[in-house]
């Protein structure tokens, strides 16, 4: 709903003109709610910063050929593409356990939240509260809000997407991880997607993961399954692709456009001779 003129009566029924009565506290919300969003724009690109610093060059090391089902390694990780990058990393940052079995989102609290503006903790706050990265069946969408559900969990829930549905057909899965933003959610950065017909027995691996994740980890919890374990929804994508005839990564195509990951991996492998 469009908001009134300065001189329109206000939208709450009290008789008073809009600008004497709600305006001044909708453009505080509004303002709040810039604050917010350049907060979060802020966190992501520091948090990448961050989790690319050399003490954490072991761990990469570590993380990559996991995530990646041996496909990139430190050996070859300057060849992943830009969304790539990106995903591997929020995956990192978020999801992976480090050797003392704490998140690099966890270090970033622990050192630098006293240095934070309000805004960016109240962010960050939300984000260590997050859910790990998982896989969404698409059922429908109103604009930019995508409606969404949890196929481990059978959660339903809405997500606001910038660009919209895109190519999503109903069916679809889209991988990535929902974060807090203001007041909705949105995915922490460019998820992927699975079309319908190359989701196959995907949810049956993860049943079955599952499952066998419980009886190890009594008491553990979806969250904790799906960090540990997440990446096998990943590994599935990679071999759906490969099956359909397409690369897998973006280090394997004869066509790829991009690098935008050398100059840090390259850096990190350094660190490694």
């Amino acid at each position: 709903m469009s908001k009134p003129g300065r001189n329109d009566p206000c939208y709450c029924g009290s008789g008073e003109k809009y600008k004497k009565c709600h305006m001044a506290s909708d453009k505080e919300q509004e303002n709040e709610r810039r604050r917010l969003a350049d907060a979060a724009a802020w966190l992501r690109r520091d948090l990448l910063k961050y989790a690319r610093e050399e003490r954490f060059a072991e761990d990469f090391a570590v993380a990559l050929p996991v995530y990646w089902n041996g496909l990139y390694t430190i050996e070859n990780a300057e060849l992943m593409s830009q969304n790539e990058a990106f995903r591997f990393f929020d995956w990192f940052i978020f999801d992976f356990l480090l050797e003392d079995g704490t998140r690099v989102l966890e270090v970033y609290c622990q050192e630098h939240a006293d240095d934070l503006a309000e805004q960016q903790k109240i962010v960050l706050d939300s984000w260590l509260e997050a859910k790990a990265s998982g896989a969404y069946e698409f059922t429908g969408h109103e604009g930019q809000v995508l409606h969404l559900k949890d196929i481990l969990t059978g959660e339903e829930f809405d997500l606001f997407e910038a660009g919209g549905r895109g190519p999503l057909e109903p069916g679809d899965l889209l991988l990535g991880r929902p974060v807090p933003v203001q007041d909705h959610l949105e995915f922490s950065t460019v998820a992927a997607y699975i079309p319908q017909d190359e989701i196959v027995d995907l949810p049956q691996k993860l049943e079955a993961a599952r499952e066998k994740f419980a009886q190890e980890h009594p008491g553990a919890g979806d969250d904790d399954f799906l960090r540990r374990k997440g990446h096998l929804i990943i590994h599935h994508a990679l071999e759906q692709a490969e099956l359909k005839g397409r690369p897998p990564v973006s280090g394997v195509d004869p066509d790829r456009k991009d690098d935008i990951a050398r100059k840090a991996a390259q850096r990190l492998r350094k660190l490694q001779s």
